[in-house]
């Protein structure tokens, strides 16, 4: 009978070793940590053909090189023992020791804020919107108002700005002089009057002559230590004697000044015969009955190389409606203050020839900088 092939499975016994157990398990695997599996005696293996055998697995990654196995520390958890407290242990562990300056001193830092820790937004008041909203409603009633009040107003005669056609008020200033500084003062402050005075007096230096000084308003901006002499001349000797006063309170020690009475069309000698290096004049075109003869003697009593004439007027407007305004209320106001507001400043030192350098109108025209000089007198020759 013919004889069949053994099967692929081998199965082998381990009685029949000839290796003793001490030599295998100093070479066999089983002697390691899997001795618990290896074979026992008498016990049959059954070894798996090489297709049949599973994959092998993968081998570990070797250890990094910075940090070996050997070297993790060991986490061993320490789990303190339970042990029971008596009532009284556990009041003392409720119960807070008092706190001490050193207790105290860490949470002190921790309650100061952080830099970036913004603190929560307080309800703003509505009462400035409250206020800002009235204010407008009531500029916005009165703008209308005036607007239908101009718009209604009568026509005036084309002379009512007409110099000739004014007449001479100046004796109000007497009246007036004692309460005239606190009654234009608030008015002034809120037109920036001072602003343009400062700049003004800015400008003074050398022999300076201050035609109708009144009060002498402009008296806190004079830089004394630029003049040499200082004149002041106006028409109302209750004026004039309020400039003095204000001045000498002001500059005690300065000697150099002189308070004249009389009219500014006159002569004025200066201290030094030359003429003065500074002329000036605030608000004083309007309030004088001859104007054009006052300019031509300004331009006479300044020195006629250097001398300079610097002039702060009010007048007409740019705006026919505000100039009709001007000419509505110009009567009652000449009245009260002893000045005609709605002259034309310009028409005025055209026709008195006076040379021109510079003018500024602030005020929707109203007001007038004005910066002037000598005619050069031609060499007989």
């Amino acid at each position: 009978m013919k004889k069949t092939a053994a099967p692929s499975t081998t199965t082998r016994s381990t009685s029949g070793t000839t290796r003793s157990s001490k030599n295998a398990g100093r070479h066999s695997p089983a002697s390691g940590p899997s001795a618990a599996n290896a074979p026992l005696p008498n016990q049959s293996v059954t070894v798996l053909p090489p297709h049949r055998r599973s994959p092998p697995h993968p081998s570990p990654p070797p250890p990094s090189p910075l940090l070996p196995p050997s070297s993790y520390p060991a986490y061993h958890p320490r789990i303190p023992p339970v042990r029971h407290r008596s009532p009284a242990e556990m009041v003392d562990q409720i119960t807070p020791p008092p706190p001490t300056l050193s207790s105290q001193a860490p949470f002190a830092a921790a309650s100061t804020p952080l830099p970036n820790v913004k603190p929560p937004l307080k309800a703003r008041s509505k009462a400035p919107f409250v206020i800002l909203g009235l204010g407008v409603y009531a500029l916005t009633g009165y703008g209308a108002y005036l607007f239908y009040t101009v718009r209604n107003l009568p026509p005036q005669p084309a002379e009512i700005s007409s110099v000739r056609h004014q007449s001479d008020l100046s004796h109000v200033y007497d009246n007036i002089a004692k309460d005239y500084d606190s009654k234009i003062g608030w008015s002034e402050f809120w037109m920036g009057l001072p602003l343009l005075r400062r700049a003004l007096g800015k400008r003074l230096e050398g022999d300076v002559l201050e035609v109708s000084a009144g009060t002498g308003r402009n008296i806190k901006y004079y830089p004394v230590k630029k003049c040499s002499s200082i004149t002041l001349v106006d028409t109302s000797p209750s004026m004039l004697d309020q400039a003095r006063k204000n001045f000498r309170e002001r500059y005690p020690k300065y000697k150099n000044a002189r308070f004249v009475l009389q009219k500014a069309e006159a002569p004025i000698p200066s201290p030094s015969g030359q003429g003065y290096d500074t002329v000036i004049q605030t608000m004083g075109l309007c309030s004088h009955n001859s104007p054009v003869a006052l300019l031509e003697n300004l331009e006479s009593l300044c020195k006629p190389e250097g001398g300079k004439i610097i002039l702060l007027e009010h007048g007409r407007s740019h705006y026919d409606w505000l100039n009709k305004v001007l000419d509505y209320a110009a009567p009652k106001h000449a009245e009260t203050w002893g000045c005609w507001w709605n002259r034309d400043i310009e028409g005025l030192l055209k026709e008195s020839g006076l040379q021109v350098d510079k003018i500024t109108r602030y005020y929707m025209g109203t007001m007038y900088w004005i910066e002037a000089s000598p005619r050069r007198q031609k060499k007989s020759g």
